[in-house]
């Protein structure tokens, strides 16, 4: 067996399909089935069970999963020590993004990074925070900004700060809004179901039997703000940006919803010693005057 037919098994494992796997591998489909086919072969299971809509894993298979996590993560366990022992750093940090880079402080992060470590190159790739987590944990990124604290063992949380989060709605709407009720039978801009604005939106009207009569998607705050001002519905924006939208006279902040939820950055356990991690960890740690807070007990994000 090798790495990349452990990978695949595993990545199989996480997404329940082959397709959606060899879509995050970017592998072909018959790939990634000649990888579990071999390791089947090797280790004289059944890992998986196909069915119409996927594949399953067989008790062999939930059995051997975490073996298989363990040897991925003692991988890139010594590959990073090596690195580390090489004494430079030289090397690309993929890093996946939310919000504004100014909120982020990124500029600052960026450049104190680059202040110590000359040679590391850094991408910067906008998920939204369930797209995030699942690209930290798939390899994709090596560490992503999230709001809320995922509670997931493979993951290390590093809380930055709380944000506080308020309904707005269209100007040509004041009046017209006097209850919950009202609010659920017009139309939302809310981020893709896998970000955190969406579900908070969601849990405040799930909290009152309520769901939102439709809702128009996009990935960022900003667009969210413009789509709120257009009069296209009603969204779930950061205090300090409704407050700026409301001063431009673009909208009007419903009082009766707020909630909060922590602005985080997240990275495998498994990486937590490798040299690019800890340097990223060290400039934020610095820019955002926090330290690293290695607990599991978080809440989900």
């Amino acid at each position: 067996m090798d790495l990349t037919q452990l990978k695949s098994f595993v990545t199989v494992a996480a997404e329940g399909h082959i397709t959606h796997a060899s879509e995050k591998l970017h592998l072909s489909q018959p790939t990634i089935s000649s990888h579990i086919r071999a390791l089947e072969e090797e280790l004289g299971v059944t890992l998986f069970e196909r069915r119409a809509r996927g594949v399953s894993l067989t008790r062999s298979g939930k059995l051997l999963l975490e073996d298989a996590q363990k040897v991925l993560a003692a991988s890139l366990h010594l590959r990073d020590h090596a690195r580390a022992l090489s004494g430079t750093l030289d090397a690309r940090l993929h890093i996946g993004t939310i919000l504004d880079a100014h909120h982020l402080r990124l500029g600052d992060v960026i450049s104190e990074m680059r202040e110590r470590y000359k040679l590391i190159q850094v991408e910067l790739q906008l998920a939204i925070s369930g797209v995030g987590i699942e690209m930290v944990k798939g390899g994709e990124l090596d560490a992503a900004f999230v709001l809320g604290e995922p509670r997931d063992p493979a993951l290390r949380v590093l809380p930055l700060e709380r944000q506080h989060y308020v309904v707005v709605i269209p100007r040509t709407w004041e009046g017209e809004i006097a209850n919950w009720q009202d609010l659920a039978a017009r139309p939302w801009a809310l981020t893709p179901p896998k970000g955190r604005i969406n579900q908070m939106a969601h849990e405040m009207l799930r909290a009152r039997a309520l769901t939102p009569a439709s809702v128009v998607f996009a990935d960022q705050e900003s667009m969210l703000r413009n789509l709120v001002a257009s009069g296209v519905g009603a969204s779930f924006l950061r205090e300090d940006l409704a407050k700026k939208a409301v001063e431009a006279g673009e909208m009007t902040i419903w009082p009766e919803g707020t909630a909060d939820t922590m602005l985080s950055l997240i990275y495998l356990k498994a990486r937590e010693r490798s040299p690019e991690i800890r340097a990223l960890l060290r400039s934020v740690e610095d820019v955002w005057h926090t330290e690293t807070r290695n607990s599991e007990e978080q809440v989900a994000g």
